[in-house]
């Protein structure tokens, strides 16, 4: 299983990456290598059955504050 996620994330690369490197655009190829890296390292970790955090709770934890505030403002 680990073999095929590396490689499906190895075709994504070879197919993406050149093109953008050809065009020079410097900004989206460092993007796509962040959010690549962390969508490897993601898959990678539920394929090994490592515990990964929910980013519900972190979204919970930065909204959460807003929604009251707004819930005020309204209320």
């Amino acid at each position: 299983m680990l073999i095929l996620i590396i490689l499906a994330f190895l075709v994504i690369a070879y197919l993406d990456a050149p093109k953008l490197w050809q065009k020079k655009y410097w900004r989206e190829l460092a993007v796509m290598g962040i959010v690549w890296s962390l969508g490897l390292a993601l898959s990678l970790a539920l394929a090994l059955n490592l515990p990964v955090p929910s980013p519900a709770k972190l979204l919970a934890r930065v909204f959460g504050p807003v929604t009251e505030w707004l819930l005020r403002l309204i209320g």
